[in-house]
C-alpha cells in the first residue's frame, strides 16, 4: 500500500465533502447552533416555571387538640411550616355551611363501618374541589361516635386528606400538606410523651443520620459520566453517516466512481483514503458537539444559578479532565463506526438505499450505548468484552475518577475495540475489491421490490436474501409467540407449548419457504444421506466435546451472572421437569424436538442460502449468529453460538442435516443426563465415577484429566470432519423420486383443470 496515494485520495475526498452543503450543515453548523438554541429555549421556558400557592380546604378544626394547635389564626402553625412553604400554603378554614359535608361524611362512615372514606364520598369531594378551586381537602373527624373507636387512641381525631392525583397542582399540594401534618404529628407525640414522663427515643428507637460525603465536583462528574460518552458515541456514529453515503452511494449516482477506480491507486488505497475522510468528519462532529455543549452548559449554569424551579443548574459545567479521555476514545470508536458505515454505504446502489442500510446500524448500536447508562451497569470482565458498551463504561469510570477499576479492564476493552475496528476495516477493503458490490447502481431499492425479488427468483437452493428473510421471520414469529403463550404449569403443558413454538416459529417457516422459494426443497433443507461413519463421528464429536462446552458455559455464567428473573425461570423449569413421567420424556421434549426443528431451519434452509457467500466460515458465522440471538437470553445466546459453529462445520462438510441432528441430540441429551445424575448412579459405575466429579454431592461436572482427554479426542474428530469429502451421490434417491412424481402429478392436474375450463 502506497500512503502517498492514500493521502491524495484523502485530500481529494475531504475537499469534495467540504463543498457539500449538506455535509457542512450536519457536521459543522448543526452542532454549533443546536445546543445554544436548546439553552436559550430552556432559559425562556424556565421563566414560566414558578411555584404556585396551594389552596387547602379544611373542615372540622374544632375537633383538633388544643394543646398542640395545627391551625393558628386561620393559617397553619408557623412552627410546622418550612420557610419555603409559608407563602405556598393558602389555608381556608371551614365555613358554617361546610358542616353539611361533615354530616354526610359521618353518615357514610357509620353506614359502611369502614376505616377509609367510601368511593361515593370521594366523588362528592372531587366535585367540590373542582367547583371551589381547592387543591386539597382535609376532613377532621372525631372517632367518638364510630363503632370501631376502640382501635383509636381515646380523644384523638382522625384526618382524611383528599387529593386528585390526576392534577399536578393537587398532587404537589398534598405533598406540602403531608410535610406539615408529619411535623404536627411528631410534635403532638413529643408533648404527650413528655406529660407521661416517657422519652421520645423510646418510640423512635435508634436515631439514624444519613450524610452525603461526596463533593459538588463528584456529583457533577457522576452526572456527566453518563451523558458525555453517550453524546460522543451518538454524534460519532451520526457524523459518519452522511459522508459515508455520499462518498460511495452518492458517487455511484453521480457517475464519478468509475473515474476514481480507473486511477493508478489500488482498491485498498481508495478504501483507506475514503475511510480516513469519514473518520475526520465523524471526529469533527463529536468534537464540535462537545465544544458547543460545554460552552452552552457554562452559560446556562451561570444564568440559572440559584434557580429553584428546576434541577438543571445542579448539573454545572462538564469537568475539563473528562474532555481528554473522550478525545482519546474518539480515535478507535470513530474508526469502527466509520468503517461499518462505509462498508454498508459501498454495498448500496443509491443514497436512499444507503440510508436503509445505516438505520439498522443505528438500531443495533443504540442498545450498546444505552446499557452503560443504567444505574446497575458496572465495568467488569464480562462487560469489558462487549463492543462499544465496554468502552463507554470505561469512559464513565475515568470521568468519575475510578482509575484503579479502569486499569484492571483497560486491556480487554482496548483489545475488543481494536479487533472490531480491524475486522470492520477489512470488511471495507473487501467491499471495494468486489466488482459485484461496487457496480450496483442500475437498480432502485425498496422493501417491497426486495421482497418481490426474493419471492420471484426460484433457484435450486435458497439465495442469500431467502436465508436472511427466513431468519428475520423466525425472530419475529418467536417474539410474538412469546407474548401470546402463557407460562406452563405442568410437564404436559410444557411439552405441548415447547413443541408448538418450535414447530410454528422455527420449522414451519423454513419448510414453507423451501417449498415456495426453491426448486429442490430437499436439497435446500440438506435432506441428504450420509454414511454410517459420518453419523458415528457426529455422535462421538458431541460426546467428546461436551466437557469443553460445559466449561465454556460455566465461564459464560461467571462473566455474565444470571439475573433473579432468569434464576426464577430456571427454577420453575426444573420444577416442571421434576414432574416428568421419565427421563425419556424429558429428552424427547428438550433434546429431540429442538434437534430436529432447529436444525431443519438453521443448518438446513438458512445455511444453504448463506453458502452463496462462497466462503464457508462466513456462512457458518452468520448462521450461528442467527441461531444464537433466537434464544433471547444473552448467556444462552453465547453458548448456542459456540455450539452452532461446530454444527455448522458438520453441515458444510457433510452437506447433510443428519449429522447435525445427531450432534444436537447427543449434546442436549448429555446436558439433561448430567444435570439429573445422582450420586448412587455415578458411584455404581467406575467409568462415570472417574469421568464425573462433584463438590456438593448434587451437581456433577467433568473431572479435569478425563475432560481434557475427551476434548482432545473431539477436536481430532472435528479435524477429520474438516477434511471429509462428500461422495458424489449423496441424496435420498427415493425421496427425490417421490418429490418428482408429486410435481408431475400437480402439473397434470393443472393441465386437466385448464382443459375442463
Amino acid at each position: 500500500m502506497k500512503w502517498k496515494n492514500v493521502k491524495l485520495i484523502f485530500v481529494r475526498e475531504l475537499l469534495d465533502q467540504l463543498r457539500d452543503r449538506r455535509t457542512l450543515f450536519t457536521v459543522g453548523i448543526m452542532p454549533l447552533v443546536l445546543y445554544p438554541l436548546m439553552g436559550m429555549a430552556m432559559l425562556q421556558v424556565a421563566q414560566f416555571m414558578r411555584e404556585y400557592p396551594s389552596k387547602v380546604w379544611i373542615v372540622g378544626i374544632d375537633e383538633l387538640p388544643e394543646e398542640c394547635p395545627l391551625v393558628v389564626d386561620g393559617k397553619f402553625n408557623d412552627s410546622l411550616v418550612s420557610r419555603k412553604n409559608k407563602k405556598l400554603l393558602d389555608l381556608v378554614s371551614s365555613p358554617l355551611e361546610d358542616s353539611e359535608f361533615k354530616e354526610i361524611f359521618q353518615s357514610f362512615r357509620k353506614k359502611s363501618g369502614m376505616k377509609k372514606a367510601p368511593k361515593l364520598f370521594d366523588q362528592l369531594i372531587q366535585n367540590e374541589l373542582n367547583e371551589r378551586g381547592f387543591d386539597v381537602a382535609i376532613f377532621v373527624n372525631s372517632t367518638d361516635e364510630l363503632p370501631d373507636q376502640d382501635s383509636y387512641v381515646s380523644g384523638m381525631p382522625e384526618l382524611f386528606v383528599f387529593q386528585n392525583a390526576a392534577r399536578d397542582k393537587s398532587r404537589i399540594a398534598a405533598e406540602r400538606v403531608d410535610k406539615v401534618l408529619s411535623r404536627w404529628r411528631t410534635t403532638l407525640v413529643k408533648q404527650n410523651l413528655s406529660e407521661l414522663g416517657i422519652p421520645f427515643t423510646a418510640v423512635t428507637g435508634i436515631k439514624v443520620h444519613r450524610e452525603d460525603v461526596s463533593d459538588k465536583a463528584g456529583k457533577q462528574a457522576a452526572i456527566w459520566s453518563k451523558i458525555l460518552p453517550f453524546i460522543v458515541m451518538v454524534w460519532c456514529l451520526t457524523g459518519a453517516f452522511y459522508p459515508a453515503i455520499d462518498l460511495c452511494a452518492g458517487e455511484k449516482e453521480r457517475g464519478t466512481f468509475e473515474t476514481l477506480l480507473s486511477s493508478p491507486a489500488d482498491r485498498s488505497e481508495i478504501a483507506i483514503g475514503k475511510l480516513l475522510t469519514v473518520m475526520t468528519f465523524s471526529m469533527t462532529t463529536s468534537i464540535l458537539n462537545l465544544f458547543s455543549m460545554g460552552v452552552t452548559g457554562l452559560f446556562v449554569a451561570g444564568r440559572m444559578k440559584g434557580a429553584t424551579t428546576t434541577g438543571i443548574a445542579a448539573f454545572g459545567a462538564p469537568p475539563l479532565e473528562s474532555i481528554g479521555w473522550l478525545l482519546l476514545a474518539l480515535i478507535p470508536i470513530s474508526a469502527l463506526f466509520s468503517a461499518v458505515a462505509l462498508a454498508a454505504a459501498a454495498f448500496a446502489r443509491s443514497s436512499k438505499e444507503g440510508q436503509y442500510y445505516l438505520v439498522p446500524l443505528m438500531m443495533i448500536s443504540m442498545p450498546l450505548m444505552m446499557v452503560p447508562m443504567l444505574p446497575g451497569a458496572k465495568l467488569d470482565l464480562g462487560t469489558s468484552l462487549i463492543p462499544v458498551s465496554g468502552l463507554m463504561l470505561m469512559l464513565r469510570g475515568l470521568i468519575e475518577g475510578q482509575y484503579t477499576e479502569c486499569v484492571q479492564f483497560a486491556g480487554p476493552v482496548c483489545a475488543v475495540t481494536l479487533v472490531c475496528g480491524w475486522f470492520a476495516t477489512r470488511w471495507v477493503v473487501k467491499q471495494f475489491n468486489s466488482e459485484s458490490v461496487l457496480f450496483r447502481a442500475s437498480e432502485r431499492f425498496g422493501v417491497g421490490s426486495w421482497v418481490k425479488h426474493v419471492m420471484s427468483i426460484r433457484n435450486e437452493t435458497p439465495s442469500i436474501g431467502n436465508a436472511v428473510l427466513c431468519a428475520v421471520v423466525i425472530l419475529m414469529a418467536k417474539f410474538f409467540m412469546d407474548m401470546v403463550v402463557t407460562a406452563p404449569d405442568s410437564f404436559v403443558s410444557f411439552a405441548k407449548t415447547t413443541t408448538v413454538i418450535l414447530l410454528a416459529t422455527i420449522a414451519a417457516p423454513a419448510v414453507m419457504m423451501a417449498v415456495v422459494l426453491t426448486k429442490n426443497p430437499l436439497k435446500s433443507l440438506k435432506f441428504q444421506r450420509c454414511s454410517l461413519g459420518v453419523a458415528s463421528a457426529a455422535i462421538l464429536a458431541a460426546l467428546f466435546l461436551n466437557p469443553l462446552f460445559m466449561w465454556f458455559s460455566a465461564l459464560v455464567m461467571q462473566l455474565y451472572p444470571p439475573t433473579g428473573d432468569l434464576e426464577a425461570m430456571d427454577l420453575a423449569i426444573r420444577k416442571i421437569l421434576g414432574s416428568s413421567p421419565g427421563i425419556w420424556a424429558t429428552i424427547l421434549v428438550i433434546a429431540a424436538a429442538p434437534a430436529v426443528f432447529e436444525e431443519v431451519a438453521y443448518r438446513g434452509f438458512i445455511l444453504s442460502g448463506l453458502e452463496g457467500l462462497k466462503k464457508k466460515w462466513q456462512a457458518i458465522l452468520l448462521t450461528s449468529f442467527f441461531f444464537g440471538i433466537a434464544h433471547g437470553v444473552i448467556q444462552q445466546s453465547i453458548i448456542t453460538f459456540a455450539v452452532g459453529m461446530v454444527i455448522g462445520l458438520l453441515a458444510v462438510q457433510t452437506r447433510s442435516i443428519i449429522p447435525c441432528i445427531l450432534f444436537h441430540l447427543t449434546h442436549n441429551s448429555l446436558a439433561i443426563l448430567i444435570s439429573q445424575a445422582n450420586q448412587s448412579v455415578v458411584q455404581s459405575s467406575p467409568l462415570l465415577n472417574w469421568v464425573l466429579s462433584t463438590s456438593d454431592g448434587a451437581s456433577y461436572q467433568y473431572s479435569i484429566i478425563p475432560g481434557i482427554m475427551m476434548t482432545a479426542a473431539g477436536i481430532t474428530i472435528l479435524f477429520w470432519i474438516g477434511r471429509y469429502e462428500v461422495p458424489s451421490r449423496t441424496s435420498f434417491n427415493w425421496m427425490q423420486t417421490q418429490w418428482a412424481n408429486c410435481q408431475r402429478w400437480l402439473q397434470s392436474f393443472q393441465v386437466k383443470s385448464e382443459t375442463a375450463e
